[in-house]
């Protein structure tokens, strides 16, 4: 490209700016007071001159009882009584040289609904001048800048860069936007130095040659947030030189095609440029996946065009993006667009077919601007490929199961995972009958994004519907480790490994037929419970699930159970039936919860058991060959056997003597 001659026919084009700025314009076609202006095709009011000699000026927010949306080229120009200018909230322009040359100009009230300024609208003017900062400002838009400037930082709750702001400032090397530009206008960094540039989230527009010219502009990080790239907002960098296939990407938008027949850019900016129309054979141009827009003109006037397939996922086609591709036959549209420009497909002669993924009342929802006749005039094929109907059918620690509803027009279906910020395949179906699958080998209690797109095989070209998203999580995973840590009479104590996919825990016991809730655990670090009020020498039968919060739902793991018997209870009534001068016969009262009791004596300091009975209605033990008139000390225990098991109450303890 030949951009050195291009380039020197645009430092005359900003001394030409200059001297146009001394040039009245012809008023209004209509007057209201001081007040000329002109009412626009959507009906309301452009400004173009005005007449009164004010010094704190209110501009009115209606003129002929129609809303003043626009402040028009030289419209207060050379207002010399001008100190302070509102301006009304119902604009949302304010055009070239606006307020140029007004001398005493000092204070300008600019409102919010404002999204678009061309930078020499204050012009020559105390309000900037006095400005002694390197970037200067209007309300909140950067407008003006040092010539000097070589790095830039422009200053936090700037909204918008004017048009110019920065145009043709070769000793420009870096520029820092903050969070919070919203527009970026036409022009705005043409022809500076910088090297690489990162639009913040939140920008959603980026106006006509705004980056171009930019000789060693490499590197862009445009934001999801973009909704509209305007024409040859990146031509003439290396960003695009570099690039060696036909169709120019920056980001996820599509903006230049090397079969473009440039248009000259007009007389109002001088460019003159060598058109780069390749004479090749007809293209049939697939579009890139992942692409989510096409900027203003970006195909305008590629002639060779025969075919375009734009992939799922694209949402906006910009001003003129095909206008003039004179050979276009058919453009495969997907049903993830919102709009189609004003003049998208202006003058396409040829366009017969135009094959969209989605239904009629989805083309119906499309925003299509004016003067695409060529478009609407042709043949619209409706492939009804979209997903319907999809939902999660089941759900485990490990898998998800999603279902959907059939789609009698597709072949079969896609379906992608998001992997950080990444979406990756996880399943192709190749039929359309099979409505259902199951992904599995997931983490547990994990939430997941997943998305299913139709497609169709037109010969050996996929055509793919918009994708449908779901967002489902695992249930948490089993509890491990479940044991039994401790029991008494009347208690007992279960124990757990902690899961770190949960939440907490849910315990229930069994109560005849019936589960019944005995805690909710609401710490996964809380890893061990004690049931109390039980009854002595008893089995139970518990089981724990661990449960994931998903929003206001409650999800579960699968159950583990455990069964346990209490231990029996704490003989009671012992005491001394009989004694003489060798025996001793204890009794004591019978204890349903055990099956038997063990008897010991305290011998020579130790505990040795002297007797053991069988059944529990055995309520006495004779103990003989002891010293006449001597003290002796037993102690009597339940016992219940479970299982090989034996389970020991508390120990009761009496002291007899002999006669």
């Amino acid at each position: 490209m030949k951009f050195k001659k291009i380039f020197t026919g645009l430092i005359s084009l900003a001394a030409t700016l200059i001297a146009v700025c001394a040039i009245s314009i012809c008023a209004g076609a209509e007057t209201s007071g001081d007040y000329e202006y002109s009412v626009l095709s959507d009906g309301t009011v452009e400004i173009t001159g005005y007449t009164g000699s004010a010094t704190d000026l209110t501009i009115p927010s209606t003129l002929g009882g129609k809303k003043v949306t626009t402040i028009g080229v030289y419209s207060f120009s050379s207002c010399s009584s001008l100190t302070s200018v509102t301006i009304p909230n119902t604009v949302t322009s304010i055009y070239d040289c606006a307020f140029f040359d007004c001398s005493s100009l000092t204070s300008i009230n600019i409102p919010d609904s404002v999204t678009s300024i061309a930078g020499a609208a204050f012009s020559s003017t105390p309000f900037l001048n006095n400005q002694t900062t390197t970037v200067k400002y209007a309300g909140k838009w950067a407008v003006a800048c040092d010539r000097n400037a070589t790095i830039v930082s422009i200053k936090s709750g700037t909204v918008g860069i004017a048009d110019y702001t920065f145009y043709l400032n070769s000793n420009l090397t870096s520029v820092d936007i903050p969070k919070g530009v919203k527009y970026i206008g036409h022009c705005a960094f043409f022809g500076c130095n910088i090297s690489s540039v990162k639009i913040p989230d939140g920008v959603t527009s980026i106006g006509i040659c705004a980056f171009s010219y930019c000789s060693k502009l490499s590197s862009v990080t445009l934001p999801d947030s973009i909704t509209k790239i305007g024409e040859d907002a990146f031509i003439y960098t290396p960003l695009l030189d570099n690039q060696t296939s036909a169709v120019k990407y920056v980001g996820k938008w599509a903006v230049y095609c090397e079969g473009k027949k440039e248009r000259q850019q007009g007389k109002s900016l001088g460019i003159y440029s060598a058109a780069t129309y390749i004479d090749n054979d007809h293209l049939n141009v697939t579009i890139k996946d992942g692409t989510v827009g096409i900027s203003d003109n970006a195909f305008y006037h590629c002639e060779n065009v025969l075919s375009m397939l734009l992939p799922a996922g694209i949402r906006y086609i910009g001003n003129a993006a095909f206008s003039c591709c004179t050979s276009l036959t058919s453009i495969t549209i997907p049903d993830s667009v919102t709009s189609i420009g004003s003049q998208a497909f202006r003058d396409c002669s040829s366009l017969k077919d135009v094959y969209y993924i989605g239904s009629k009342s989805q083309w119906d929802k499309i925003s299509i601007g004016t003067y695409n006749e060529s478009l609407l005039g042709a043949n619209i094929h409706y492939l009804n490929l979209g997903i319907s109907g999809l939902n999660l059918k089941g759900r485990s620690g490990d898998a998800l199961r999603i279902s959907w509803t059939k789609n009698a027009g597709a072949d079969g279906y896609i379906i992608e995972r998001k992997d950080g910020s990444q979406w990756v395949r996880v399943a192709k179906i190749t039929k359309n009958s099979t409505t259902e699958y199951r992904i599995d080998k997931l983490k547990a209690g994990t939430a997941y994004n997943f998305r299913v797109k139709a497609y169709k095989m037109d010969g050996k070209t996929a055509l793919y519907s918009g994708y449908t998203t779901i967002s489902a999580r695992t249930n948490p995973s089993t509890v491990s480790g479940l044991k039994l840590k401790g029991r008494a009479a009347d208690a007992l104590r279960l124990a757990w490994t902690k899961n770190t996919s949960a939440d907490g825990y849910i315990i229930e016991r069994k109560d005849g037929s019936q589960w019944v809730r005995v805690a909710k655990i609401t710490k996964n670090s809380t890893t061990e419970y004690r049931i109390d009020k039980l009854k002595a020498g008893t089995a139970y039968n518990f089981r724990i699930r661990a449960y994931k919060m998903s929003g206001k739902t409650a999800l579960y793991s699968a159950y583990k159970t455990i069964s346990a018997t209490t231990n029996p209870s704490v003989v009671s009534g012992l005491k001394l039936k009989a004694a003489n001068s060798n025996a001793v016969r204890l009794a004591w009262e019978e204890d349903i919860s055990a099956d038997g009791y063990i008897i010991e004596q305290k011998v020579d300091g130790e505990w040795t058991r002297v007797g053991k009975i069988t059944k529990n209605s055995t309520v006495e033990f004779r103990k003989s060959g002891l010293n006449s008139k001597t003290s002796y000390l037993f102690r009597v225990k339940a016992y219940k056997t479970v299982g090989k098991t034996a389970l020991y109450s508390a120990t009761k303890t009496i002291t007899v003597k002999t006669k």
